[in-house]
């Protein structure tokens, strides 16, 4: 068999491969993320809310889109729950992170 017939059917697995994880990660919702900025969003993202000032609200959508966590302010070595400083254009917020709930405490 040449070279080529092998590329040919390495490209035709690769490419029908390729298509199948497509369907599988959109059916549930999967989110790639590798660095450590998203992974700590994400992992808030999936607790439970508390916000301690109810005025200020934030949709979980526009928390991943427009938040970015400053850990040179965070302190993420306590055992129980880490804090975290979360800043936006706008908004900056302290987040207590526990283990089922996430606190919310806007930073003026």
């Amino acid at each position: 068999m040449s070279f080529l017939k092998r590329l040919y059917f390495f490209l035709f697995g690769l490419s029908i491969g390729i298509i199948i994880l497509i369907f599988i990660t959109n059916k549930k919702d999967t989110r790639f993320n590798y660095l450590p900025n998203k992974r700590v969003l994400n992992d808030i993202h999936k607790k439970t809310w508390v916000f301690k000032d109810s005025t200020d609200l934030i949709t979980k959508v526009s928390f991943l889109e427009k938040f970015n966590v400053n850990f040179s302010k965070s302190n993420v070595k306590l055992d129980s729950c880490k804090v975290y400083f979360v800043e936006s254009d706008n908004k900056n917020f302290e987040i207590k992170n526990c283990l089922n709930e996430a606190y919310f405490k806007k930073i003026n």
